[in-house]
């Protein structure tokens, strides 16, 4: 048990480091310690004293509860990612980045697989579209009524840094060798309606949105016609003949998994408990049985698929 404990504080550390750092250099820099003591540590050779696993935690935000619960049958941990920032721009790129750690650390990987079912328009395909993004994050700060939402998309700013993010974190996502999606048929549905209604956006940030929901539907129908991103990479596409109450994500990849749900519009808790990651696959693969694929067959239902969300955006 000890050893598994230890592997998976390693595993953890690795996640959450910044991207082309060496662990053993980033250790060697936070404990304030040799290199030669960090390896010692890295091999098992030494027991990492409690006071350098609180660092650890503090400063990668690592929850050891979550790994020490990982190996007790009765017992199971979820990470709320809590916000730590009182800024809501900086609340919101603490997300994205959240995000983006957990693909950039299973994408190389040949054996990642990721499964996604959800009842709206997955973030991850249209990070990349401006104003669908901001839309996304004019809602959230409305919902939360943090600042003063603003009546125009246009005038909204969105810092530089967060922009990038999403940029990579769509790069990212495509990047992973095999995706699964089960949607809810109404995936499109009210995702611009309700808050038009309001007047929080404008009429000229309607005509963007129609636009780049118009080229979204283009992207997916190309991905769903060949069952594949542009880059090669595999998608299955499956429409739901139920409907269900949440988004569920898992992914996994030799050596990790973890589970995601989607809570508070954007935000997520994840457990890597091998329970709850057995119980959300389990569940996936259910909602898998009770749906219809639409990549690379189901013509027919595809193309009355896009057909009807092509209707709603029209009706905007």
């Amino acid at each position: 048990m000890k050893n598994y404990i230890v592997n998976e504080l390693i595993a953890a550390m690795k996640e959450r480091i910044p991207r082309g750092i060496n662990l053993a250099n980033y250790l060697t820099d936070a404990l304030c310690m040799g290199k030669e003591a960090v390896y010692r540590r890295l091999r098992g050779e030494v027991a990492f004293t409690f006071d350098e696993i609180a660092m650890i935690s503090c400063k990668l935000g690592i929850s050891i509860d979550q790994i020490i619960g990982n190996h007790q049958s009765n017992r199971v941990t979820f990470d709320l990612n809590l916000l730590h920032s009182p800024d809501p721009l900086e609340s919101y790129y603490e997300i994205i980045e959240r995000y983006l750690r957990i693909f950039n650390y299973v994408k190389d990987d040949i054996s990642t697989k990721i499964y996604t079912a959800s009842n709206v328009i997955p973030f991850t395909l249209y990070s990349s579209y401006e104003y669908l993004s901001k839309f996304r994050l004019c809602r959230w700060i409305y919902q939360n009524g943090k600042i003063r939402t603003p009546n125009s998309l246009s005038g909204m700013h969105i810092p530089d840094k967060a922009v990038h993010a999403h940029k990579l974190l769509s790069e990212a996502v495509k990047a992973c060798r095999k995706t699964c999606f089960i949607w809810d048929s109404n995936v499109f549905y009210s995702f611009v309606k309700y808050f038009a209604g309001l007047n929080l956006i404008s009429e000229t940030d309607l005509i963007h949105l129609k636009n780049e929901l118009e080229l979204l539907l283009h992207e997916l129908e190309q991905i769903s016609a060949k069952g594949e991103f542009s880059n090669g990479n595999k998608v299955a596409i499956y429409l739901s003949n139920i409907d269900f109450e949440a988004t569920y994500s898992y992914i996994e990849k030799k050596d990790f998994q973890i589970s995601l749900l989607r809570v508070y519009s954007i935000n997520s808790m994840d457990s890597q408990s091998p329970r709850i990651c057995g119980i959300q696959k389990d569940w996936i693969q259910s909602l898998k049985r009770h749906s219809t694929l639409i990549s690379e067959s189901g013509e027919s239902q595809r193309i009355t698929f896009l057909e009807q969300q092509k209707s709603f955006i029209d009706t905007l």
